[in-house]
């Protein structure tokens, strides 16, 4: 299934953040478990500062909305107290908000998370790698997405070219009450998805074969005021919102566990 309308959107609002990627990864990226309680974002992690975040995004990034708690890395979405400028595209950014991206490129791999979502119509918690060395041939993307009007529900995407294949899941839970463990394993020719470690879908076919492009993981929160029938309508008066994310993982291989579960 694809939905083009929604990936222009999801690429516009990262496309900043990850202009300029290389186009090789390192030599077999080594395993690590990153627990945002126990350590500080260290050389692991850059944090987004940039207004850049596309004409269907309505945040812009700012280092001050990453923090570090004993629950994790908090992400917070608020009212923008720069008073509303525009991004270069000319479209105002009423709201301010968090990403963090990794400093390795992988292709192919384990990449696992345990967060909890931020709840609210018009809010996007993510989870994702994502790659665009040299245009819109070159962009390559796998998402774990949620929309904070409905916290009973994920998205798991891929985009091949500006293509998006979208599979929409019902949850077990509201993600936004609690930790839990999303993670996917990218194969050559598949991608498996993992809820609380249980294997919830294989995406094989279409174009999956076509994710060559090494990616760099990221984290974000963000609102569309310009997508209310996908994200439904923001209501201001519930800011602010928050995305925690208490740890991150890779590994080259799923080994039947869980690697951010204690």
């Amino acid at each position: 299934m694809r939905r083009v309308f929604r990936a222009m959107a999801v690429c516009a609002v990262l496309f900043g953040a990850a202009a300029a990627e290389p186009t090789a990864p390192e030599a077999q990226p080594a395993p690590f478990v990153h627990r945002f309680a126990e350590s500080d974002l260290g050389p692991r992690w850059g944090v987004s500062e940039h207004t850049g975040t596309g004409e269907w995004s309505s945040v812009i990034w700012r280092r001050s909305q990453v923090s570090l708690s004993e629950e994790g890395a908090v992400f917070t979405l608020a009212a923008n107290p720069e008073g509303v400028p525009p991004n270069p595209e000319g479209v105002p950014k009423p709201y301010i908000s968090g990403e963090i991206h990794g400093d390795t490129l992988y292709r192919y791999g384990y990449f696992e998370t345990r967060m909890r979502i931020a709840r609210g119509a018009g809010t996007v918690s993510a989870f994702f790698t994502f790659a665009r060395p040299a245009g819109r041939e070159t962009w390559n993307e796998i998402d774990m997405e949620f929309t904070g009007r409905d916290p009973r529900r994920i998205e798991l995407v891929y985009h091949v070219a500006g293509d998006a294949a979208l599979q929409v899941l019902e949850l077990p839970f509201d993600a936004s009450a609690g930790f839990h463990t999303y993670a996917f394993e990218w194969l050559p020719n598949e991608i498996r998805w993992y809820i609380d470690n249980r294997l919830v879908h294989i995406s094989r076919g279409g174009r999956v074969a076509e994710l060559v492009q090494p990616q760099r993981i990221f984290f974000s929160l963000w609102n569309s005021e310009r997508m209310p029938r996908w994200l439904g309508p923001i209501n201001p008066d519930e800011a602010p919102w928050t995305m925690t994310v208490a740890c991150a993982a890779y590994a080259p291989t799923y080994e039947g566990r869980s690697l951010c579960a204690r």
